[in-house]
């Protein structure tokens, strides 16, 4: 079996969505002085490889809601690394959709990771656009991922397409990246911090192969 870790690293120079406070990863104890090591970890929950659950923009279920099997499932890859960056869709999409199973988590390859950690990394990224969203939640999808920042596009202030997957029950997996390591049918693992209540979470994420 081979491991493909999908996960952006957390840190304090981590790149972050524009507006988003910048978190803290610091010690508070060192074997060298105390003994023993210890850190204080300050974070908003949205940064980084992170789970959105419903509860993130709709009245709807928290991670803590999703039973684990929504979390480990197969996974299928779509293809749009040759798309231009913004809207993908339903046109676009229809092709892909009899290789989409009930269950399946969603992965959209766009190649967008590759501009991780600059400025163009938040200036555009592929995403379905609403009709394409409604398409894949008919499949009976569990969940969609993205290797950029968004399901909504640059500049969104009333983010409706993250409402159109959250309000189906769908969660949404953001700053994905090494999606091109991994083939069109896979075993992800998503495992995002267990904290009652949260409407989301940064998150390990990695396939199976």
């Amino acid at each position: 079996m081979r491991i493909v870790d999908l996960t952006q690293t957390l840190s304090n120079d981590m790149p972050l969505y524009p507006g988003m406070p910048r978190p803290s990863f610091m010690d508070t104890a060192r074997v060298e002085v105390d003994g023993y090591d210890m850190s204080e970890y300050h974070l908003m929950n949205h940064i980084g490889t992170h789970v959105d659950a419903p509860a993130h923009q709709v009245v709807g279920d928290t991670l803590d809601d999703i039973p684990l099997q929504r979390l480990v499932t197969e996974a299928v890859v779509l293809d749009f690394s040759a798309h231009e960056r913004g809207a993908i869709t339903r046109a676009e999409t229809d092709p892909y959709l009899d290789r989409v199973k009930p269950g399946d988590i969603v992965l959209l390859y766009s190649g967008g990771a590759r501009y991780w950690g600059t400025d163009a990394y938040w200036t555009g990224w592929c995403f379905p656009d609403a009709e394409a969203a409604q398409a894949l939640i008919e499949r009976g999808i569990s969940a969609i991922g993205f290797d950029g920042p968004s399901a909504d596009p640059v500049g969104s202030t009333t983010f409706a397409i993250h409402k159109v997957w959250l309000s189906a029950g769908r969660m949404i997996l953001e700053n994905l990246t090494n999606l091109d390591q991994v083939p069109e049918r896979t075993l992800p693992v998503v495992a995002p911090m267990k904290v009652r209540g949260a409407n989301g979470a940064p998150a390990l994420i990695f396939a199976l192969i």
